[in-house]
């Protein structure tokens, strides 16, 4: 199986290395990353008036069986754009976004660069799956994350459908099991109650309070992650509305 793994923290981050070395384990794994950050960038892939940027490829240590690992000075889901077209060679059969450090839940599921590479992917027919880890403490338990993706797999491939899967930060053997999950009712990122703030000459600063009140029923994304379960949420696809799911 060929797995494209991106993301949209940049190549240099750790959950992807942990992501791509695992799924080698199941398939042959081709890295395609931002080259920084691009958190938040949906399914942006940026102004192209100026043309596609280069393209880099690199050896990483922390990967050592991927096929290979390039990145780009972009979006996550014009990497996902690109090598699902062929730029890399032949299309990949499956897309792994992540792993993201933080959970994408809620309404956040609009504006995740995590989760804007799968939308890309799964709207020219390639399943995908988008994952990330709550963080809470020091530590953080890649390898959790990377196995909830593995997991499903199977799933995804029978269907084709796109899965943002969010997972605890604990140890694997600490997991309380998995289920599908609705969204919560969480605003994007826990941006309460913005407000300016006058700094002369024009100038405003912008402040707010992070992580305010949400909505957190009973079998909800966040509700589940905060239990101990990975929660799989299906998202409604390009591909879905569309009918041809």
């Amino acid at each position: 199986m060929r797995i494209l793994v991106t993301n949209d923290d940049g190549i240099n981050s750790s959950g992807l290395h942990v992501l791509a070395q695992r799924l080698t384990q199941v398939g042959d794994v081709t890295v395609f990353a931002p080259s920084g950050e691009y958190s938040g960038a949906g399914a942006a892939v940026g102004h192209l008036g100026a043309g596609i940027p280069d393209v880099y490829r690199v050896e990483r240590p922390e990967m050592p069986d991927v096929h290979a690992a390039y990145h780009l000075d972009a979006p996550p889901a014009l990497a996902s754009l690109l090598a699902c077209q062929g730029l890399l060679g032949p299309a990949p059969e499956l897309v792994v976004s992540g792993i993201n450090p933080g959970w994408n839940v809620g309404y956040a599921v609009h504006f995740s660069g995590t989760i804007g590479a799968c939308i890309t992917a799964n709207m020219l027919d390639i399943p995908s799956i988008a994952v990330s880890q709550y963080q809470v403490g020091e530590k953080k338990n890649w390898e959790s994350a990377a196995q909830a993706a593995v997991d499903q797999i199977e799933r995804v491939m029978a269907s084709g459908e796109l899965l943002n899967v969010n997972v605890p930060n604990v140890a694997l053997e600490q997991i309380q099991g998995t289920s599908d999950a609705t969204l919560s009712r969480r605003i994007p990122y826990g941006l309460h109650a913005p407000a300016l703030h006058d700094q002369g000459g024009g100038r405003s600063s912008v402040a707010f309070e992070k992580d305010g009140p949400y909505e957190s029923p009973e079998g909800c994304d966040t509700a589940l992650v905060l239990s101990g379960y990975v929660a799989v949420t299906p998202l409604q696809s390009t591909r879905a509305a569309s009918g041809q799911l």
